[in-house]
C-alpha cells in the first residue's frame, strides 16, 4: 500500500529536489526488485545483499515494516514513520514539503 501512494508524492516533489530510496531488507532481493519495476515505481533501489537482511536491521535498528524515514539535506533523519496507513501520505507530503521550502531549489 505504502509505495504506489508515495509514487504519487515523489511525481509531485521531485522537481523541487524530493527522492526517495526503497532498501530492500528481505532475502529475496531480486523479488524486492523485481517488484519495484513492474509496478513502475521511480524510486532508487538499493538492495541489501542477497541473505543479509540482518544487516540493515541491525545498522538502523529496524524491528518493524514498513519504516520510513525522512532525511533533510543535510542527512539528518528528521522523522521516522513506523508503519503505513492510508492517509498517511498527506502527513508526509507536509513534513517534506516544510523540509524543501528550507532549501534553494535544484538547478
Amino acid at each position: 500500500m505504502e509505495l504506489p501512494r508515495l509514487r504519487t508524492l515523489y511525481q509531485k516533489l521531485q522537481p523541487r529536489g524530493f527522492q526517495i530510496v526503497a532498501v530492500g531488507v528481505t532475502k529475496d532481493t531480486a523479488n524486492a526488485a523485481r517488484f519495484i519495476r513492474e509496478n513502475g515505481l521511480p524510486y532508487r533501489f538499493v538492495e541489501n545483499g542477497e541473505g543479509k537482511e540482518e544487516f540493515v536491521n541491525a545498522a538502523f535498528g529496524v524491528n518493524d515494516f514498513p519504516i520510513s524515514y525522512i532525511v533533510d539535506s543535510t542527512g539528518k533523519i528528521v522523522r521516522v514513520h513506523i508503519g503505513f496507513e492510508e492517509g498517511d501520505e498527506k502527513e508526509f507530503e507536509k513534513q517534506i514539503v516544510e523540509l524543501l521550502s528550507s532549501v534553494p531549489a535544484p538547478d
